[in-house]
C-alpha cells in the first residue's frame, strides 16, 4: 500500500511541472538543468527536515508549544524558512549563471523546478505515513501551494537577473532579498493559519488560499504571456 501511495503522492508533482514546461513558451531550459534544480531541491528536503526537528524541539523548550508565539516562531522562522532557503539555493548555484538563464520567465521555471522537487519527497514523507485521505489532501493543497510559493520567489528572481543585467546591484540586491522573505511569509501565513486549529484560523486558511492561488495563477500566466528577452 505503502508503494503505491508513494506513487500517488509524486503525480501532483508531476502534473504542476509539465504545466509550468508548457508555460515556458519562447525557448524551453535545458533538460539537464531542470534535473539538476529538481534533484537539488528534493535532496534539501532531507537537511529541512532535520533542521525543522532540532529547531522546534529547541522553541519547544523555551516556550508552551500551545502558545501563539510558538506557533508564529515555528511556522514562520523555522519552517518556512527552511523550506524557502532549500528552495532557493539550488537556483542561485545552479542556476543563475547559466548561459540558459536568458528570458524573464525561466526564473520562474527555474524556482519551481527547485520547489517541486523538494515538495515530491516532502509529500512522500508525509503520506507514506498517513493515509489516502491525506494524500488528496496534499495534492489539493501542499503542492500546489510550493508551487505557488515558488512562482512568487521566480517573479522576484526574474526582476532581480533584470536588475543585475542593467547593472543596477542595489535593485537586484533588494528583489533577491525580496525573493526570499515573499515566499517566507506567505508560508509562514498558510503554516500558522493550519496550526491554529481555531475555526476562524480555518476559515481565515481557506480564504488566504483561494486569494493566493487566484492572485498567483495570474501573475504566472501574465508572465508567460508576456515573456521577453532579458
Amino acid at each position: 500500500m505503502n508503494y503505491y501511495l508513494s506513487l500517488a503522492a509524486l503525480v501532483p508533482a508531476v502534473i504542476l511541472f509539465v504545466r509550468i514546461y508548457q508555460l515556458d513558451r519562447i525557448e524551453k531550459e535545458p533538460r539537464r538543468l531542470l534535473g539538476v534544480l529538481i534533484l537539488s531541491g528534493a535532496l534539501l528536503a532531507l537537511p529541512a527536515a532535520g533542521i525543522q526537528l532540532f529547531a522546534s524541539r529547541a522553541l519547544g523548550g523555551a516556550l508552551d508549544k500551545r502558545s501563539a508565539a510558538y506557533l508564529l516562531l515555528d511556522n514562520l522562522l523555522v519552517v518556512a524558512v527552511s523550506e524557502e532557503v532549500c528552495k532557493i539555493v539550488p537556483v542561485h548555484l545552479a542556476a543563475w549563471k547559466h548561459p540558459a538563464f536568458d528570458y524573464r520567465f525561466d526564473a520562474v521555471v527555474y524556482s519551481v523546478s527547485s520547489a517541486l522537487g523538494f515538495a515530491a519527497v516532502e509529500n512522500i514523507i508525509y503520506v507514506v505515513q498517513s493515509d489516502l485521505r491525506t494524500a488528496v489532501s496534499r495534492a489539493v493543497l501542499s503542492v500546489p501551494g510550493h508551487f505557488f510559493f515558488a512562482v512568487a520567489m521566480g517573479l522576484l528572481l526574474s526582476r532581480a537577473k533584470q536588475a543585475e543585467k542593467r547593472g543596477d546591484g542595489r535593485r537586484r540586491t533588494i528583489l533577491c532579498a525580496l525573493a526570499i522573505l515573499a515566499p517566507v511569509v506567505l508560508h509562514g501565513v498558510w503554516d500558522f493559519l493550519l496550526a491554529v486549529r481555531r475555526p476562524w484560523a480555518t476559515a481565515a486558511f481557506y480564504c488566504f488560499v483561494l486569494a493566493f492561488f487566484i492572485t498567483a495563477d495570474c501573475g504566472l500566466r501574465r508572465a508567460s504571456q508576456t515573456d521577453a528577452h532579458l
